[in-house]
């Protein structure tokens, strides 16, 4: 170990690109800093304050980058979401108190603006001329029409001819059984798939304010907007698509609700179109289902409540876990369409 170490530092005396390589390799393998203190005086890897001075220009320079993209004529969405850390002191004083830490970690993605008229989707004037117009909505405007319905029920078969193939009883001894599934696959109707195409998406940092809350999220916007060095007009002059959990939308519409009447379309939070992510859609699928379709174990022995007590199932029906609830669902469904083939 010296001899290598001897002949690494007479090799690299103008460079630590070596070290940087060995050390990063050693750090993110779990070595601690007491190993990489070692490793460093015998010259095979750089120091510990030199591993934070990286992570910290590595954070700088993707900084940079998302500010590039924002600068940028293109369309792009801001995603951000929190994560509160209690800090328990041992021994609590007056200097010495119980303290939380808020992280919302942010990012910025590019929108693919194929096909996209780009003044278009981001004139926020049109968007606000818009308001309200749900008032006078009817059931007619999301009514299926006879085409989705069709599509809808070819869906529908080719996802029970898949549960079957897949989970009937023997199935997994049928000698074309995987070809049976890439045909069942293959048949499977669609309707415009996105075709696949690479991701633009750049991390923005980290802020130290809590999102969770309406005022947290105008703080949050409010440093995000710092960081990114745009004016207030800039900033708020076009529609800003904000990304997020299910919380963060209804706290954004919240804050928009409570500052209608401030003195700008900064203040009024008027250019942001909140979203939520697809996995919160899935989550609110899932609830809904509990709750409108739970039914009661003793009087409808074929509910999902008598299911969950058959299968041993302890999470709480009010507030599911996404992953159990799913699982729950999926195997009753299974159980009904194997029983009545």
């Amino acid at each position: 170990m010296v001899a290598i170490s001897i002949l690494v530092f007479v090799n690299n005396r103008a460079s630590n690109a070596l070290q940087l390589v060995l050390g990063l390799f050693f750090k993110t393998n779990g070595a601690s800093s007491r190993v990489l203190s070692v490793l460093s005086n015998i010259g095979l890897s750089v120091s510990a304050m030199t591993f934070e001075r990286l992570k910290k220009q590595i954070s700088d320079d993707a900084i940079e980058l998302a500010i590039t993209l924002m600068l940028a004529t293109g369309i792009w969405a801001i995603i951000f979401d929190n994560i509160n850390i209690f800090l328990r002191k041992h021994s609590q004083r007056v200097t010495n108190h119980n303290s939380m830490i808020h992280a919302t970690n942010v990012a910025i993605f590019g929108v693919d603006t194929e096909g996209i008229d780009i003044d278009a989707a981001l004139d926020l004037q049109a968007k606000l001329d818009k308001r309200g117009g749900r008032y006078a909505a009817t059931f007619d405007d999301i009514l299926p029409t006879p085409e989705d319905n069709e599509h809808m029920e070819r869906i529908f078969d080719h996802l029970i001819a898949e549960i079957i193939v897949s989970y009937a009883p023997g199935s997994r001894s049928w000698k074309q059984r995987k070809e049976m599934l890439e045909k069942i696959m293959e048949l499977m109707p669609r309707d415009r798939p996105l075709p696949p195409k690479k991701s633009d998406a750049r991390p923005f940092g980290v802020f130290d304010v809590n999102e969770g809350s309406k005022v947290g999220i105008v703080q949050v916007l409010e440093a995000i907007r710092e960081r990114s060095t745009l004016s207030e007009e800039e900033f708020s002059a076009k529609v800003r698509a904000i990304l997020g959990d299910w919380l963060t939308s209804n706290n954004l519409r919240g804050s928009r609700h409570d500052r209608a009447d401030d003195i700008n379309s900064m203040e009024r939070i008027d250019y942001a179109d909140e979203l939520s992510q697809l996995f919160h859609f899935a989550l609110q699928a899932t609830h809904m289902n509990m709750r409108a379709h739970y039914g009661h174990a003793v009087s409808d022995p074929t509910s999902l409540a008598a299911h969950k007590g058959l299968l041993g199932r302890k999470w709480d029906v009010e507030k599911p876990n996404y992953a159990a609830a799913k699982s729950l669902i999926r195997h009753s469904l299974i159980a009904r369409l194997l029983h009545r083939h």
